[in-house]
């Protein structure tokens, strides 16, 4: 298997957080839309080259699991890979870390298909696309007592 694709990291600001010092949860959904276009860049798919096919990038399923909250100032990183690459869809996973922990905080596993900006579509990815999305084929393997706390 391949190794995790680093793709984003940052820290939790003063404006991301409620009164308790907690990053809200939006962000995090935010921070995961932003490394799910690193993870795409990694294979060659930019917003450039999506919207020069006259393509886009539809998710299709995402589930978030919410392991550990995060706090203002924290440093937050984030790792990310395919778990299955198949004619027409891809499978990704995102975790994310506390980075001076190295503590797991939050994961979200997605599906998401290219589709025709014309049509509204899923369309085939080309043989290309999917060999290097294989290369970042990745094994989620979480112990059981880190997901449940």
């Amino acid at each position: 298997m391949a190794e995790w694709v680093h793709t984003f990291k940052g820290a939790v600001l003063a404006s991301e957080y409620d009164f308790t010092s907690h990053m809200n949860s939006h962000m995090y959904v935010s921070r995961f839309d932003q490394a799910t276009w690193f993870l795409l860049h990694a294979i060659g798919m930019t917003p450039a080259s999506m919207k020069q096919k006259n393509l886009r990038v539809a998710i299709v399923r995402q589930n978030y699991q919410f392991l550990e909250e995060l706090r203002g100032g924290e440093l937050v990183e984030i790792k990310s890979g395919f778990l299955a690459i198949g004619e027409k869809y891809f499978r990704f996973l995102h975790q994310m870390y506390n980075d001076e922990t190295g503590k797991m905080v939050a994961t979200c596993d997605s599906v998401a298909v290219q589709a025709s900006l014309e049509s509204g579509k899923s369309v085939p990815m080309t043989e290309e696309l999917q060999e290097k999305a294989k290369r970042h084929l990745v094994t989620a393997n979480v112990p059981l007592d880190e997901a449940v706390g």
